[in-house]
């Protein structure tokens, strides 16, 4: 099969992320300002109560560097995707992909990687202005390895939430409303992915049951990746645990999907 299709739904995505510029970057702006604030203000109370320097590990400044990757990783693993397959079920536009002579997760998954090219250079753009502004924190050993790692952790993470993310919106077939599935999901996350609070400040055995759960691969590990704080065997025994846990999701997807579809009308609700 001619797959050219495939580079011209990224382009054109491209150019549909790009058209209203400035509508971009001031949401890319204010959403960066609102999350590192609430975080500074928080975690200042909490250096300056304790009278530290560090805590578990985080100078003030890395956790400062840590808060503001948090909504940069998560644009990059998320993409602007979510609701995307529910949306289409509810309103019969998943007709137009099924009668296409192309694959409809393809065709979606593309236009994640689309939003994720964008995300991703913003988050090196803001790294360097991070640095140029404040210096680089103690505890953030950032180098050319630890970009691509944390830039490769990313994707595979993108890869793992894609298939997450779907298989909770292919329940649209049966269900009315599968909005409140992904934001309990998205809490869990964001409660025991790093999203909230860094992996660091939980109790160890937390830490150690975590380890073989695909949240903190969303979000955390990208984002110690970029940091400095995981070594290469650490790294890519992360990626095979984010790949084992894709597998997985790959098939809950397939099965919902082969029989979710024999329900699907194409009339919108």
């Amino acid at each position: 099969m001619n797959h050219r299709w495939l580079l011209q739904v990224y382009s054109t995505e491209l150019r549909k992320v790009l058209t209203y510029r400035f509508d971009f970057w001031v949401n890319f702006l204010v959403s960066i300002f609102a999350h590192v604030a609430v975080a500074f203000f928080l975690w200042r109370a909490v250096f300056d109560f304790n009278k530290t320097e560090t805590l578990q590990g985080y100078t003030f400044a890395g956790l400062m560097f840590y808060y503001l990757m948090v909504p940069m990783v998560d644009k990059i693993v998320y993409g602007t995707g979510l609701g995307f397959v529910s949306r289409d079920i509810y309103d019969g536009s998943l007709t137009r992909y099924l009668i296409y002579p192309v694959s409809f997760f393809k065709y979606k998954y593309i236009q994640h990687i689309a939003n994720t090219t964008i995300f991703i250079l913003q988050l090196l753009f803001t790294i360097f202005m991070f640095f140029q502004f404040f210096g680089r924190p103690a505890d953030v050993a950032l180098s050319p390895s630890s970009i691509a790692m944390g830039i490769s952790a990313a994707l595979f993470s993108g890869f793992l939430s894609f298939f997450i993310f779907t298989s909770i919106e292919l329940t649209a077939f049966w269900a009315d409303n599968v909005w409140t599935l992904v934001v309990m999901l998205r809490f869990c996350i964001s409660l025991m992915g790093g999203t909230l609070v860094p992996l660091a400040f939980f109790p160890e055995g937390w830490r150690e049951a975590l380890r073989f759960l695909p949240f903190p691969y969303l979000v955390a590990f990208p984002i110690e990746c970029f940091m400095g704080k995981v070594g290469l065997i650490n790294w890519a025994m992360g990626l095979a645990i984010i790949l084992a846990w894709s597998a997985v999701f790959f098939l809950i997807l397939n099965f919902i999907w082969n029989r979710g579809k024999y329900r699907y009308t194409g009339v919108g609700i």
